[in-house]
C-alpha cells in the first residue's frame, strides 16, 4: 500500500476474487441488504426548480457526528456502497446521511438538470441543511467515484468555508479526460457498455417526466460515455463540448485548495481509475491531502474474506473517526 501517513489497515482481497475484473463487478453484483434502521427523506432546494433527495439514518445511541456520502456515475443512494456504507456508520454511532444527486433514485421529476460532475455547489447546500436542522458534529463527506470528484471539488473550491470537516473520495476520477480515455481501451469494454447503456436508460426514464433536448438517446446508437456527455450532459450543463465539461468539472487542479484533513483512496489495479492521476497531489494542500492505494481492490469493489466484507467502508470510517475524538 502507498500511503502518506496513514494509519489505515491494509487490504486482502477475498481469495476467490482475484484481478481487477473479479473484484470490481462482482461485489457490484452482490445484494446489499436493507439496513434495518428507520430512515427520514428529506428534499432540499439545491438551484431554482431543483430539489435532491436525502435519506438520514440515526444510530440507536447518542450520536458521534454526521457523515453525507455521494453516489457515482449511474448509481443512487441505494448503490451497494452506500448501503454498506451507511449500515455501518450507524453501527459506529454516526448518523448516516445518503444523498440522491439530481434526478437519481427515483427523483427525476425533481430536477430540471442532468447530474453532472460539476454539480458541488449541490453538495454544500445539503451540508447546511443539515448544519441547520442540527445535526450533530462532526461532518464527515464522503464521495465514490464521481461523487468522491463532487466531494473533493466541493472542499477545495470551499478552501476554509467548508462546512465538512474531514473529507474522503474513493476512486474519485479526479482528471475526467483520463478516465473516460481509460474507459475507451478495448480491455475497458464491458465497463464503457454499462455505463453508456445505464446513462442512456436513465435519461429515458427523465424523458418520460420531463422534457430534455436533443435526439432519443438509444443505447446501441450512443456506445461511449463520451458521445453521450457530448449529446446531452454537456449542453444541459452549459459547456460548450464533453472535452470542456471534463476539463471544467475535474477535482484535481483544485485540491491544493484544501483546508480540511482529507483522504483519497483508490486501488492500485482500478480498471478506468488510472493511479497515476494521484501522484501529483500526493500530501498537497500543506499535508492535508492524505493518498492511500491498495494494491488491490478493482473499481469499488474492496471485497475482503471477513466481517466487514466491504472494506472501504471500514477505510472511511476510520479515518473520519480520527476527526471525532476517537
Amino acid at each position: 500500500m502507498s500511503a502518506v501517513g496513514s494509519n489505515l489497515d491494509g487490504f486482502h482481497p477475498s481469495p476467490w476474487l482475484p484481478g481487477r475484473h473479479l473484484q470490481t463487478i462482482v461485489p457490484a453484483l452482490l445484494h446489499a441488504p436493507p439496513t434495518g434502521i428507520e430512515e427520514e427523506a428529506r428534499l432540499v432546494q439545491v438551484a431554482p426548480s431543483s430539489q435532491v433527495q436525502i435519506l438520514i439514518a440515526r444510530p440507536g445511541g447518542k450520536p458521534r457526528g454526521t457523515v453525507l456520502l455521494i453516489h457515482g456515475l449511474v448509481g443512487s443512494a441505494e448503490s451497494g456502497y452506500m448501503r454498506r456504507t451507511a449500515a455501518m456508520a450507524c453501527q459506529r454511532g454516526w448518523v448516516a446521511v445518503r444523498m440522491n444527486l439530481r434526478g437519481c433514485g427515483g427523483t427525476e421529476a425533481l430536477a430540471r438538470t442532468l447530474y453532472n460532475a460539476g454539480q458541488s455547489d449541490d453538495v454544500g447546500r445539503v451540508l447546511e441543511d443539515l448544519e441547520a436542522a442540527s445535526l450533530p458534529r462532526p461532518f464527515g463527506l464522503v464521495g465514490f467515484s464521481l461523487g468522491g470528484n463532487l466531494a473533493l471539488r466541493y472542499a477545495a473550491l470551499e478552501g476554509p468555508g467548508c462546512r465538512a470537516d474531514r473529507v474522503v473520495g474513493a476512486n474519485p476520477p479526479i482528471e475526467l479526460e483520463a478516465c473516460v480515455r481509460s474507459l475507451e481501451e478495448a480491455r475497458n469494454f464491458i465497463y464503457h457498455a454499462y455505463f453508456a447503456d445505464r446513462m442512456c436508460r436513465h435519461l429515458q426514464v427523465i424523458r418520460k417526466v420531463r422534457h430534455v433536448p436533443g435526439a432519443n438517446p438509444v443505447p446501441w446508437a450512443i456506445r461511449s460515455v463520451r458521445r453521450f456527455d457530448t449529446l446531452y450532459t454537456a449542453p444541459d450543463g452549459g459547456y460548450a463540448s464533453a472535452e470542456d465539461y471534463y476539463g471544467a468539472t475535474s477535482a484535481a487542479p483544485h485540491l491544493r485548495s484544501l483546508r480540511v484533513p482529507t483522504l483519497v483512496l483508490s486501488a492500485l489495479n482500478d480498471p478506468f481509475v488510472p493511479a497515476g492521476i494521484f501522484h501529483p497531489h500526493q500530501g498537497t494542500a500543506g499535508g492535508r491531502l492524505q493518498l492511500v492505494q491498495p494494491a488491490s481492490g478493482g473499481h469499488l469493489g474492496y471485497w475482503q474474506h471477513g466481517e466487514p466484507h466491504f472494506w472501504a467502508g471500514k477505510a472511511v470510517l476510520s479515518f473520519l473517526g480520527n476527526g471525532a475524538g476517537k
